[in-house]
């Protein structure tokens, strides 16, 4: 057999296999290094095997054929690299009864190598503890420290999980072994930002070493991580008690600390119910440290709070907004602006965004997007997506310090997953804005961290957007398996239909009306299934979307079709599903089209009526007032026109500036000008022709027809109003460019009294 192969069957587990091939192997060469080590490593799995099975820790005697299988390489290469590692990790745990002086060369034989420095220290310091040298083995771990410093600048996860390590193992030599308690605590201060553990014993310890030495501002740090990690174990969170108790004695005894304030604040707040404390109680205590301290932001953070959670929103928000006014937390941005919506029924603007953990900006962003989806509407969802946009955005910069510049302490419960989400997160409120290239960058790099399925769902919906649909198609292509469909279907419903409009854009039409079909019957047996009857609210939203974007699919293959059987189909769409309001959304387009605006007008207002207006997209949402808005203009009914055109235009027009484009404005713009004409109303005419004329010279348009048509409309307007002087310069305007345009011909005529001399101005 090759060696590859038994390579082959210790990777893939067979170890007893492995090891009867390799006695063959080392018959016939009983000096292959590779194969001695590999049987090393397999006889070592077998221990490891035994003693999962017996519940027994091993012995060094246990190990004693892997120590000889090393150091017979040893003799047939002194330095060895994997051989002294091998020798040196396997027996590190029994060096108090190993010769010092022999694995002391083995040590030294191993910094020959020097990427094995790290391994060179973490060995000495163990060799030197476990033989009571403990000055000798502190040197070690100092040593080890710094170069974790280095070596793991850039990853910090790993970084602190091995100083943490390191400096637990340090503080353990000098409290119980040189009795320097006191320069334990200054060890845990000086790495209590990268100190990694979600141990609640841990921090109370550190605390109590503290609060011998009277050191304040450790107590209280101590505490607030303790109080981070608690609240799941009984038993610890009485100890965390005990520990709150005494920083109380403290406090009452005179005590002014801002950290173990914040401590015993933090105490009331997540044990309220297990203290005894009623919801006055810990109110009483922040509105005192107000009184206290009037320039921190904690106690009014915390007194608006319990507040708020009291119902009391007009008393709540003084304190909030006192909070953000003088830092707050990011929690405290999101409560202030609830508050204050419940209050004045808007939004307030946040002026001073605090420095927060990017946990903490990720927690407060969800929290904010639940609140979002409950007041959304077309009308608040841009100001809302700005907020979630600066909440993410913030968690994402956050996380990126905290990775790669070691910034913010130290929190257990950070990982690369919640890295992901939050790229996610924030991708998702960019594509909201259509910056579809930023889109594509977080995405991919939230990919480097994680391999989070929505992240590749939001980086080909912007590969979609963008029109790129070959990319778009490879990364729903990732998602689009049988586990994938079993875990969430209403979410491979959705994914498939985008397939599907991939597929038809690339001009894939078969493929996209056998996709079309087969998803269709998939939704209809979901929402026909004991599961469906089952969904929560999410769910229902999550079906209702993915149906929408199926509706959008049979919409691209309909109109593809171009006969006249294509308002038959969605006729039929809505027979099958009367409730469903996409089909009335399809109708008004397809009536539309065919100009038959009474019914596209009925198709809309059954649209509204089904449709609740939070879940409305805002394209949707101005498009129905458009349409609609433009039906009733060309019916004739131009107060209802103006009614509907004007919320497009509002819409539209509060968006400008977060959209960075003016889209189709200019067509709101000019129909909402003729509504305006046909009724009469001058001012406003030339005021939106104004509008429009600011429009074209801001993006540089060339003037066309649509601009043409307005400024007649804006010269008749002025004309009107008696200003015939205006009237007159804005046809010359359009001679200037259009010299033989009829209509500007016309009214220069028309208004010919006085002509020549106004051109001569």
């Amino acid at each position: 057999m090759k060696f590859q192969d038994l390579v082959n069957l210790y990777e893939e587990g067979r170890y007893e296999d492995c090891l009867s091939e390799l006695e063959v192997f080392l018959v016939l060469n009983p000096q292959d290094i590779p194969a001695l080590l590999l049987k090393a490593n397999v006889l070592k799995e077998l221990d490891y095997q035994i003693s999962e099975e017996d519940n027994n820790e091993l012995s060094l005697n246990d190990f004693q054929e892997v120590i000889t299988i090393y150091k017979t390489i040893l003799e047939i290469e002194p330095n060895h690299e994997a051989a002294l590692f091998g020798l040196l990790e396997t027996t590190r745990f029994f060096y108090k009864d190993l010769d010092y002086d022999e694995y002391s060369s083995y040590i030294e034989r191993l910094s020959v190598h020097e990427d094995e420095l790290e391994n060179v220290c973490r060995f000495s310091a163990d060799l030197n503890y476990l033989h009571e040298k403990y000055a000798e083995s502190i040197r070690n771990i100092n040593e080890l420290l710094a170069i974790y410093e280095v070596l793991y600048a850039h990853d910090r996860i790993s970084k602190c999980a091995l100083l943490t390590e390191s400096v637990l193992f340090k503080a353990m030599i000098l409290r119980e072994n040189l009795n320097q308690h006191q320069q334990a605590l200054a060890e845990f201060k000086k790495y209590k930002h990268d100190i990694l553990s979600n141990n609640v014993l841990l921090y109370l310890d550190i605390g109590q070493l503290a609060l011998e030495y009277h050191d304040y501002e450790m107590i209280g740090w101590a505490g607030v991580k303790a109080v981070l990690y608690g609240n799941e174990d009984p038993e610890v969170d009485a100890e965390i008690f005990k520990y709150y108790e005494r920083v109380m004695d403290l406090l009452n005894g005179g005590l002014e600390n801002k950290q173990c304030i914040y401590f015993a604040i933090m105490v009331q707040r997540n044990f309220r119910e297990e203290l005894g404390l009623d919801l006055s109680d810990p109110l009483i205590e922040a509105k005192r440290y107000i009184d206290l301290y009037p320039d921190w932001f904690i106690p009014y953070h915390f007194a608006g709070t319990y507040i708020l959670e009291g119902g009391n929103y007009d008393e709540a928000l003084p304190y909030l907004a006192k909070a953000v006014e003088l830092e707050g937390f990011s929690i405290t941005i999101h409560r202030y602006i609830l508050t204050y919506y419940h209050v004045h029924k808007e939004l307030p603007e946040i002026l001073n965004w605090p420095e927060d953990g990017p946990i903490d900006y990720f927690n407060s962003g969800c929290e904010f997007s639940e609140f979002e989806n409950s007041i959304g509407s077309p009308v608040l969802d841009m100001p809302l997506l700005n907020y979630r946009l600066q909440f993410f955005k913030r968690s994402y910069l956050g996380f990126k310090a905290y990775f790669h510049e070691n910034k913010f302490e130290a929190n257990y419960f950070i990982n690369s997953q919640l890295m992901s989400m939050c790229c996610n997160n924030y991708a998702l409120a960019l594509s909201s804005k259509r910056k579809y290239d930023e889109v594509i960058d977080i995405c991919k790099e939230g990919l480097t961290y994680s391999r989070f399925w929505e992240l590749y769902n939001t980086l080909a919906d912007a590969y979609f957007e963008k029109g790129d649909y070959e990319d778009a198609l490879i990364n729903y292509h990732e998602l689009l398996d049988e586990s994938f469909k079993e875990f969430d279907l209403p979410n491979y419903l959705r994914i498939s239909a985008y397939v599907t409009k991939c597929e038809f854009k690339l001009g894939y039409i078969k493929e996209a009306e056998e996709r079309l079909k087969t998803i269709s019957q998939e939704y209809d047996e979901l929402i026909h299934s004991a599961d469906y009857a089952s969904y929560d609210e999410e769910d229902l939203f999550v079906t209702r979307q993915a149906y929408m974007e199926i509706q959008n699919a049979r919409f691209d293959l309909i109109n593809h079709r171009g006969d006249s059987e294509t308002l038959k189909d969605w006729q039929k769409e809505l027979e099958n599903k009367p409730d469903d309001a996409s089909n009335w959304y399809m109708l008004m387009q397809n009536y539309f089209q065919l100009e038959q605006y009474d019914q596209c007008i009925a198709c809309a207002n059954n649209y509204q009526a089904t449709k609740p207006i939070q879940e409305m997209a805002l394209i949707d949402y101005r498009k129905l007032h458009y349409l609609r808005g433009k039906s009733y203009y060309l019916l004739g009914n131009y107060a209802a026109a103006l009614q509907d055109l004007l919320v497009a235009y509002d819409s539209t027009k509060s968006t400008l500036v977060e959209e960075e484009s003016y889209g189709d404005f200019h067509l709101i713009l000019i129909h909402v000008v003729r509504a305006y004409f046909h009724l009469r109303d001058w001012e406003n005419v030339i005021r939106i022709s104004q509008e429009s004329q600011e429009m074209y010279a801001n993006e540089n348009w060339e003037e066309d027809d649509d601009w043409i048509e307005m400024m007649l409309m804006s010269a008749e307007a002025s004309f009107e109003r008696s200003d015939q002087e205006t009237a007159k310069q804005k046809i010359q305007a359009i001679l200037k460019l259009f010299p033989k345009h009829e209509k500007a011909l016309e009214k220069k005529k028309a208004w010919g009294s006085g002509w020549l001399g106004w051109l001569k101005k």
